[in-house]
């Protein structure tokens, strides 16, 4: 199982802490021991210096019953568990317990002899220097007690081997040792009642320590931590949310940058929304933009084979119509024929002409010539069609409404065709309106600016929905034998030429808006 952040973090902090402070109180309680050991020596050593002052007159004038009596009363202080003097010679002089007076020391092993001489090859002889505490020692009593000891050489001065009562010789440098033995109990309780201070004080500070330390790891580590795990498992269920508290810390950087995945996760849903919620409408729109496609195309090669088509048809055509209406036009003006003849001999000559023109039509729809593009403005062309067709018949009662944007751009193009393109669209617009009407035509330029429009509006009879798609195609027209169903086909072929578009919009009873589409040339 994986142990939470938060116990590894406590339990890694606990166990630095109890290391540091088990060091840190090892250390501080050996210091203070040694610290002690030394007052406590110190003063021992103290004690053993006014004890010799105390006796020093009656060890002048050797009044040992006095000195005895003294060593006595001085061993009845609390906490001093034997005084006692030995001779040069390591015989006990003097003790609080009577009972060892006179008995020698083995000053090989008494720890009293031991702490001042050098023991080498069975000799003995006394260090060169002998301080206190190397004079002291720490050691078990008869009794099981822990105590502490002492022991101060008594030198020869000038005033003991200069005394005429029992003078030493002046070559004598020692004369014999102080050695005091007190109990160790209240130093060992001080140390013991330190040690478990600062053992209670270490435990109480670990604890604080501790407790400090999970507070904070939880604010500012585990909570953070915690919240961004949380929104890292929501993301996981589709839930997507902001880290609203950040902090200024690494943390703080981490949740600002879980903030920033979240906020391009949701622009990336809501696209996928948008798509999902508008798949069907791209689909039908993609759908009708590929039929459009294939349609133009079907119209264009229809286009091209029919062309092929009708430039033979047009050739073979033509001569008989010619030789029709030349016979013709001689026999009607025959003074000598029946004039019912005549008349009929006037109709072959109109309805040939009339085919004559058609047949002149086929060819120019099988012949359009390549356009002679150059730099025009469109309002240019556009006004002088409309001035050709303003006296028109059909224009009698047809009010003519003009939008021109005035920071339209000059395009390349070939003027005289698109002023053609215009006449065929004016003219239908015109015929469309047999009571009158409205013709608005409006220019711009469209947001992507690479291109500009010719809109051209008009209020007539429109067309039906069935035929739209058609209205394109050779010999399709909507105006009965008035027309020969080419002026649009020709107008589509020339718009096409231009690398540009023809769309259409009508409804019927309202009217019908044709667009013609061209292209902006790079300067």
């Amino acid at each position: 199982m994986r142990l939470k952040l938060s116990f590894q973090i406590s339990l890694i902090t606990g166990i630095i802490l109890l290391l540091t402070s088990a060091l840190f109180a090892y250390f501080n309680i050996s210091t203070l021991k040694h610290a002690f050991f030394k007052a406590a020596v110190s003063d021992l050593d103290h004690l053993s210096e006014t004890i010799i002052r105390s006796i020093y007159h009656q060890m002048l004038i050797n009044n040992r019953n006095q000195i005895q009596i003294t060593i006595e009363e001085m061993g009845k202080q609390k906490g001093i568990k034997r005084i006692r003097i030995l001779n040069q010679k390591g015989i006990i002089a003097f003790s609080t317990r009577k009972s060892e007076i006179g008995a020698p020391l083995d000053r090989e092993r008494a720890p009293a002899c031991m702490v001042c001489h050098n023991i080498k090859n069975e000799t003995m002889s006394l260090k060169k220097s002998c301080s206190s505490i190397d004079r002291s020692r720490m050691f078990i009593n008869n009794d099981g007690k822990k105590v502490l000891g002492l022991t101060r050489p008594i030198y020869n001065e000038k005033t003991c081997w200069s005394g005429g009562c029992h003078a030493h010789s002046k070559d004598t440098r020692f004369l014999g040792l102080l050695d005091i033995t007190i109990s160790a109990d209240p130093m060992l309780s001080t140390i013991r009642s330190y040690r478990n201070n600062t053992i209670i004080q270490i435990i109480f500070l670990i604890l604080s320590i501790a407790l400090c330390l999970h507070i904070l790891t939880q604010k500012l580590i585990i909570k953070p931590v915690y919240t961004l795990l949380e929104h890292t498992r929501a993301i996981g269920r589709g839930d997507l949310h902001f880290i609203e508290s950040v902090s200024g810390d690494e943390l703080g950087e981490l949740a600002d940058t879980f903030n920033e995945t979240i906020a391009r996760l949701k622009k990336a849903q809501e696209e996928r929304d948008k798509w999902e919620a508008t798949l069907e409408s791209r689909v039908e729109e993609r759908t009708r933009e590929i039929k459009e496609m294939q349609t133009a195309l079907v119209r264009s090669e229809k286009l091209a084979s029919l062309g092929e088509l009708v430039a033979g048809i047009a050739h073979e055509l033509n001569n008989p119509l010619m030789g029709i209406m030349i016979h013709t036009s001689l026999i009607s003006r025959n003074p000598h024929i029946d004039k019912d003849l005549a008349e009929d001999c006037q109709t072959i000559t109109h309805e040939a002409t009339r085919c004559s023109k058609i047949v002149k039509a086929l060819l120019n729809f099988a012949r359009v010539p390549e356009p002679k593009k150059s730099m025009q403005q469109v309002h240019k062309v556009i006004d002088r069609t409309t001035t050709l067709i303003e006296h028109h018949a059909d224009f009698r009662d047809i009010e003519i409404i003009k939008e021109y944007d005035p920071e339209l751009p000059e395009i390349l193009m070939d003027a005289s065709q698109i002023e053609q393109v215009l006449m065929n669209m004016f003219i239908n617009a015109g015929q469309a309106m047999p009571q009158g009407g409205k013709l608005i035509i409006k220019t711009g330029v469209d947001t992507s600016k690479d291109h500009i429009y010719i809109r051209i509006e008009d209020t007539g009879c429109g067309i039906p929905e069935e035929n739209l798609e058609k209205i394109f195609d050779p010999f399709f027209s909507t105006k009965g034998h008035k027309g020969t169903g080419l002026g649009l086909s020709v107008s589509y072929g020339i718009i096409q030429s231009h690398e540009g578009e023809i769309k259409v919009e009508s409804e019927p009873g309202k009217g019908t808006i044709f667009t013609i589409i061209l292209p902006v040339s790079e300067t």
